[in-house]
């Protein structure tokens, strides 16, 4: 599979990660190790997967993002032909940093990096591109794709501001999104934590109906839609 041209341009080209055998030991790792031990930890209630039950296309996930164990709960708690379709957005500049950190995120969370920046500044403008670009392509392939609009994680667990990629990316190929609320993590594995710590309350993960953009919705108003969504679900836990 040749990799994206922007894909290409990052630290390490990813789409050797969706190849046929780096899917299946991907599964395999998984369903055998991974899900079992992040659901011990986290002990997650997950509601709204029924939303989930009838896609036929492509959509973009997008969830808040407080802590590293955000990506793995999240492709544990997903019914598994969807998961197994799933492709992450991952900071190039965190987990894209050395070959084998790459390789490991790649292999492992089938994630493509993306260079992160402010939004509203130019470095902002830059991630918006690549990510469209990228993801553009894997939505053109048949994958889902998975975003953190913030950007970067909550110190705090607290929601913070959307940047319009993610707006941008379904404006742009028609592409449905579905906001993802996470509760708790924060706590489970806060930010400077390697492993989820013991002892921490349950944790929730909602999944919220699919929404579209409206005829001649604007990036930044579907942006805020969007994150309106996952502010939501997150008030209902």
């Amino acid at each position: 599979m040749t990799a994206p041209d922007d894909e290409r341009a990052l630290p390490l080209p990813a789409a050797w990660a969706r190849s046929a055998p780096a899917r299946a030991l991907r599964t395999t790792v998984h369903r055998a190790l991974l899900g079992p031990y992040v659901c011990a930890r986290a002990r997650p209630a997950v509601e709204g997967a029924e939303h989930l039950a009838g896609l036929t296309t492509p959509v973009v996930f997008v969830a808040n993002h407080a802590s590293h164990l955000d990506t793995p709960l999240i492709l544990a708690v997903l019914p598994q032909p969807v998961a197994s379709r799933l492709a992450v957005g991952a900071a190039a500049d965190y987990f894209f940093r050395s070959p084998l950190t790459g390789a490991a995120t790649a292999l492992f969370f089938n994630a493509f990096p993306v260079r992160r920046g402010t939004p509203g500044r130019t470095g902002g403008r830059h991630r918006d591109r690549v990510v469209r670009g990228t993801a553009r392509r894997l939505l053109e392939e048949g994958w889902h794709v998975l975003l953190f609009p913030e950007g970067t994680r909550s110190r705090d667990g607290r929601l913070g501001a959307f940047g319009t990629g993610a707006a941008r990316l379904c404006l742009r190929t028609g592409a449905s999104a579905v906001p993802v609320a996470l509760t708790g993590t924060h706590a489970v594995m806060p930010c400077g934590a390697r492993l989820p710590v013991r002892g921490a309350p349950p944790v929730s993960v909602r999944f919220g109906r699919p929404i579209g953009a409206a005829p001649g919705e604007s990036a930044s108003d579907f942006r805020d839609r969007m994150r309106e969504g996952v502010h939501a679900l997150r008030r209902s836990a």
